[in-house]
C-alpha cells in the first residue's frame, strides 16, 4: 500500500497527517491510530490532493515548516476551495510565536499544537475540533432545513382577518393547523383567543395604536395555541381602508418562527468561546462584516506558553478568564471583548467614537492588565501584553493583526495601523501596472475582445459587446483588472479612446450593434466627449453603437450625463445601463436619460436559480423595463439552466460564457436589412 494512502478502512473519523519527517508522522500515528483512520502526506501538494479528493479527511494535522509548499500555503489552498474549506486544520509547529499564530488563524486555521507535543493534548485537541466540525455540519444542515421550511411557509403563511374591533372573520388552513382551533371555534371571537398573557408588556398596546392609525405593524411575539403551547410568530398586520379613509378590516399575515427562536442557543454556542464565555473569532468576523465603521484592538498575552509551562494549564486558564473579565469590564458599553485565539483577545467598538478615545482605552487596559497581578490562589501572576489598533471598515482584522505584529517587532506596547505599513508594496504595484498600461497603449496592445449577445426570441447572435483586454509582452490576454490603476494614473480616458477607435474600425467588417463601456470619468472629460462625438458623427456609425454606462459607478451629476446622452442620441446611437440592480436602480432617472437597454447585473443572473430573491428582482426589473419601453439583457449567463430561466422571465437578450466567450474578432453576422 502506498504510504500516502489511507492506513485504515474503518469508517471512523479520518485524520490527514501532513509532515515531511517520518519520525513526526510516526509519533502522531501512535497517538491517534487506535481512535481514527489515518491518511499521510509527506509534502504539501499531496496533502491538497488528498484533502480535495473523493474521500477527504475529517481533520488535518499540518506541519508548518516543510520544503516546497509550506503549511501556510497548504492551509490557504484548502480554505480557498469549497471542497476542503470546511475541514478543520490544526497546525503542528515548533514555533510558538504569536505572530505565526495570528498568521495561521487569519488563514483559517482552527488551532496550533506545539512540538514536542503532549500525546494527551493532541488527542484532546483533535477530539474537540472533530466535535466542533460535527456540530458545524449539523448546524449547516439545520440551517439548510430552515431555508427549506422558509420556502414552505412562503406558500402557506398563517392568515386571518378581523373587523375594526378585532373580531375574527376569516382564518386559513395554516391558522387552523398552527393553533389547533377549528374555524367555528375562532370566527366571531376576538384575536385575544390566541394572545399570550406573558407576551412583552405594552406590545399589544403598541400594535393596536399603530394599526388604528391606519399604519402597517410588523413584529415578532408569542401567541398561545389551543393546547396552551407557546409559539412565536413574525407578523405583519395591514389595515384595509374604505374610500373615506375609515378602517374596513385588518389582515394579519404571519410566519411561525418558533424553530428559529429554539435555534438561538445552538447558534450562540457556535459563536462563543467555551472557556471565557466571550464571543469568539467567528462572532467577531460576523460583527466586522456588518459594521459600517469600526475600531478594533487586538491584544496578545506575551509569552503565554511560559505561563502555562511554569504555572500549569489550570492557572493558565485562570489567567485567560481574568483577562476576559477585565476586558469586558473596561470596555463597558463602548466596546465588546472577544477571545479570538489561545492567547489572543480583541476589543471591538462601533459606537461612532473617535480613534483617540479608543487608543486611550487600549492604553488604560494595557496599563491595568500589567499593573494588577492575577490572583491564582497560591500564585500571583504578572503578565505583559501587546496590542495592535485599527480604525475603519477596510480589512480591520488583517490591519489590526499587522499593527500587533509591528508592535511586537518594535517592542512597543501598541501601535495603530497606518497605510504606511504597507505603502511600499502599494506604490510598487501602482508603478508596475502604470508602466504596463503605458507600454500597452504605445504598442497597440489594448484591444477589444468581442462577446456575442443572443436574441432570446430567435436564439441567434445579433450584436456584440466590446470588452477591453491587454495583451502583455508574452502574448497573454489580461482582463481589465488594471482599470483602477489607470484611473489613479490618469490613463483611463486614453484606454477608452483606443477602444472606441478600434471598434469603429471593425464596424465595416461586421453587422449588428456594438456595445462599448463608458464610465462617468469619460462622460465628464471634455476631450473624450469630443472624440466620441467625432466618431459617431461619421456616416453609418452612430446607429450601430450602444454606449453602456455602469450603474455601480455611482452617477451623481445626472444633468451632465443627460446632456451627454441627448447629444450622442442625436447621432443615432443607443444607450444601456450596465450592472443594473447593483446600485440605486432609479427608474425616474432612467426615464430622464431615455435609456434603451437595461443590462441586469451579473450577481442577480448568476444566482437566479438558487436564490428566490434574485429571481424576484429580475422579474421586477423586466416588468418595469417593459412598461418603460426599454429592452433587457442578461449578463453572466453561465449555464443552460440559467439561460432557460432567463428566457422564461422574458429577458430580451443574453450574453455569457455559456453562449459565447469573448474573442479577438466578431463573427460576421448576416445583414437583416
Amino acid at each position: 500500500m502506498n504510504k500516502d494512502e489511507s492506513l485504515s478502512l474503518n469508517p471512523r473519523p479520518t485524520i490527514l497527517v501532513v509532515d515531511d519527517l517520518p519520525e513526526n508522522i510516526h509519533g502522531l500515528l501512535e497517538a491517534l491510530k487506535d481512535d481514527y483512520g489515518i491518511m499521510v502526506a509527506t509534502d504539501g501538494m499531496r496533502a491538497v490532493e488528498l484533502a480535495q479528493g473523493p474521500a477527504p479527511p475529517d481533520l488535518v494535522l499540518l506541519d508548518v515548516k516543510m520544503p516546497g509548499m509550506d503549511g501556510y500555503e497548504v492551509c490557504r489552498r484548502l480554505k480557498s476551495d469549497p471542497r476542503s474549506a470546511g475541514i478543520p486544520v490544526l497546525f503542528v509547529t515548533i514555533v510558538d510565536a504569536s505572530i505565526e499564530k495570528v498568521r495561521g488563524f487569519s488563514m483559517g486555521a482552527a488551532d496550533f499544537i506545539t512540538k514536542p507535543f503532549d500525546i494527551d493534548e493532541v488527542r484532546a485537541r483533535v477530539k474537540t475540533h472533530l466535535e466542533l466540525s460535527r456540530l458545524r455540519r449539523a448546524l449547516e444542515g439545520r440551517v439548510k432545513r430552515l431555508n427549506e421550511y422558509r420556502h414552505a411557509t412562503d406558500v402557506s403563511n398563517i392568515v386571518f382577518r378581523t373587523d375594526p374591533q378585532g373580531v375574527i372573520t376569516f382564518v386559513n388552513d395554516a391558522f387552523v393547523k398552527t393553533y389547533g382551533y377549528s374555524r367555528e371555534e375562532v370566527i366571531g371571537k376576538t384575536s385575544r383567543v390566541i394572545k399570550d398573557p406573558d407576551a412583552a408588556p405594552g406590545l399589544h398596546r403598541e400594535l393596536w395604536n399603530t394599526i388604528l392609525r391606519g399604519a402597517i405593524w410588523r413584529g415578532t411575539y408569542s401567541n398561545l395555541t389551543k393546547s396552551g403551547e407557546v409559539i412565536y410568530i413574525n407578523n405583519t398586520i395591514v389595515p384595509i381602508l374604505n374610500a373615506d379613509g375609515s378602517i374596513r378590516e385588518f389582515i394579519s399575515t404571519s410566519v411561525n418562527v418558533t424553530h428559529l427562536i429554539r435555534q438561538e442557543e445552538l447558534i450562540r454556542e457556535q459563536t462563543t468561546d467555551a472557556l471565557t464565555g466571550l464571543p469568539n473569532r467567528v462572532k467577531l468576523m460576523q460583527d466586522l462584516a456588518n459594521a459600517e465603521h469600526s475600531m478594533l484592538g487586538m491584544i496578545n498575552i506575551d509569552q503565554f506558553k511560559a505561563i502555562n509551562d511554569f504555572y500549569g494549564l489550570c492557572n493558565g486558564d485562570k489567567v485567560l478568564l481574568e483577562i476576559g473579565e477585565r476586558l469586558q469590564k473596561m470596555g463597558g458599553a463602548d466596546a465588546q471583548a472577544y477571545r479570538i485565539g489561545g492567547d489572543l483577545f480583541a476589543l471591538f467598538s462601533q459606537n461612532g467614537g473617535d480613534l483617540s478615545s479608543f487608543e486611550q482605552l487600549i492604553d488604560r487596559i494595557i496599563k491595568y492588565l500589567e499593573s494588577e497581578a492575577i490572583d491564582c490562589g497560591d500564585d500571583k501572576i504578572n503578565i505583559r501584553v501587546t496590542a495592535g489598533i485599527c480604525s475603519g471598515a477596510d480589512n480591520p482584522y488583517t490591519h489590526a493583526a499587522l499593527a500587533l505584529e509591528r508592535a511586537r517587532i518594535e517592542r512597543r506596547d501598541y501601535l495603530i495601523y497606518t497605510d504606511q505599513m504597507q505603502i511600499k508594496s502599494h506604490y510598487k504595484d501602482n508603478i508596475h501596472w502604470s508602466q504596463k498600461i503605458r507600454g500597452a497603449l504605445a504598442d497597440g496592445r489594448i484591444v477589444p475582445y468581442y462577446q456575442p449577445i443572443i436574441d432570446n426570441r430567435s436564439g441567434k447572435i445579433v450584436k456584440y459587446e466590446a470588452l477591453m483586454r491587454m495583451i502583455d509582452e508574452d502574448g497573454n490576454v489580461i482582463p481589465p483588472s488594471f482599470l483602477g490603476v489607470a484611473k489613479r494614473t490618469r490613463q483611463y480616458t486614453a484606454l477608452t479612446r483606443t477602444m472606441i477607435e478600434q471598434v469603429v474600425q471593425a464596424l465595416p467588417d461586421s453587422a449588428g450593434e456594438m456595445s462599448i463601456n463608458l464610465t462617468v470619468e469619460d462622460i465628464i472629460d471634455a476631450n473624450t466627449v469630443s472624440f466620441i462625438a467625432e466618431k459617431l458623427s461619421r456616416p453609418g456609425i452612430g446607429p450601430r453603437i450602444v454606449l453602456e454606462i455602469t450603474e455601480s459607478e455611482g452617477i451623481e451629476s445626472y444633468e451632465e450625463v443627460r446632456e451627454f446622452v441627448d447629444r450622442m442620441k442625436g447621432y443615432g446611437c443607443h444607450f444601456a445601463i450596465d450592472d443594473f440592480g447593483s446600485g440605486y436602480s432609479n427608474f425616474v432617472h432612467l426615464l430622464r436619460l431615455k435609456i434603451d437597454y437595461l443590462k441586469i447585473d451579473g450577481s442577480i443572473i448568476m444566482n437566479i436559480i438558487d436564490n428566490p430573491d434574485s429571481e424576484v428582482i429580475a422579474r421586477v426589473i423586466v416588468d418595469a423595463a417593459r412598461r418603460l419601453g426599454m429592452r433587457t439583457v442578461a449578463e453572466f449567463v453561465g449555464s443552460a439552466e440559467i439561460q432557460a430561466k432567463v428566457v422564461e422571465l422574458g429577458i430580451d437578450f443574453s450574453q455569457g460564457f455559456h453562449l459565447g466567450k469573448p474573442g479577438p474578432k466578431p463573427i460576421v453576422l448576416p445583414n437583416n436589412d
